[in-house]
């Protein structure tokens, strides 16, 4: 009777390559729920292929006693692969080539209201992507770039929030539409303020200056003060601008000087003598 010790053996690899497959399948599920989604980022998938290269090495070459060999020639010379290690190669090589094919990369060119030649160079785009909200700085070139974005986002619309100082995104653009070419330009116009500022005009025997015409940045805003010397302006810049301010009386401008625009603390002019 001839030994069983060969098939002992081979049965030895199948519980194995069986437990290892085991071990990956649930390591492929939880790296699945850590992350809730569908399709891993090319760093977690490597890892998961590399327990099932093995797998399939161990039950194709313990188990079934198989063959394998692999030779090329490339530039740094001649690489010959022989058993285990071409099963390996295989699986995880072409996992990584699958998983790339069932994601790309977004490209968002951020640029101002006057068009892809007014790059913004500065701040950060943040976009919700297949469930997953994913923020990223704008670079020197104005480009934002995502990668490992699902492939059944193309031709889909995604929600993208630029935070940029003193821009916000054009109307409408916030919810824009993925193009075969993964390139979009999103245009930003400038942030609109209007600060409402109150304040008084006085004489230097503290008396109330009616009537008197104040000049916010060269006509930017004016405003004229009451009966009782107050004044209320709306200027349409941010809080904590710097404006040249005059006031005129009569047409002889009795104030010139800067002032930061802010809606407190109250502005209080003092004109020089001869005001009224």
């Amino acid at each position: 009777m001839p030994p069983a010790a060969p098939n002992a053996s081979r049965q030895k690899w199948v519980y194995i390559s069986g437990v290892a497959f085991a071990i990956a399948i649930v390591a492929v599920v939880v790296f699945i729920t850590v992350a809730q989604r569908t399709r891993l980022p090319n760093g977690l998938y490597f890892i998961i292929l590399i327990p099932l290269g093995l797998t399939a090495a161990a039950f194709l070459f313990g188990a079934m006693r198989s063959h394998a060999t692999y030779k090329g020639t490339s530039t740094f010379g001649t690489l010959e692969l022989g058993g285990p290690v071409v099963v390996l190669g295989l699986v995880v090589v072409g996992g990584m080539m699958a998983n790339r094919a069932e994601s790309f990369s977004l490209t968002v060119r951020v640029h101002g209201p006057g068009g892809t030649g007014e790059v913004i160079r500065g701040g950060r785009v943040i976009a919700d992507l297949a469930g997953v909200r994913r923020t990223a700085a704008i670079g020197s070139d104005g480009e934002v770039v995502f990668a490992d974005v699902p492939a059944d986002l193309e031709g889909e619309r995604v929600r993208l929030i630029a935070d940029v100082p003193l821009y916000v995104a054009d109307s409408g653009s916030e919810r824009v539409l993925i193009p075969a070419s993964h390139i979009i330009d999103l245009g930003l116009t400038r942030r609109r303020f209007v600060t409402v500022m109150r304040g008084s005009v006085r004489d230097r025997a503290g008396r109330a200056v009616r009537n008197a015409v104040l000049n916010f940045g060269a006509g930017t805003a004016t405003s004229k003060t009451d009966a009782d010397g107050n004044f209320v302006a709306s200027i349409d810049v941010a809080p904590g601008t710097v404006l040249p301010l005059t006031v005129s009386l009569d047409g002889t401008v009795v104030y010139d000087n800067d002032v930061t625009v802010a809606e407190q603390p109250v502005l209080r002019i003092v004109v020089r003598p001869g005001a009224r």
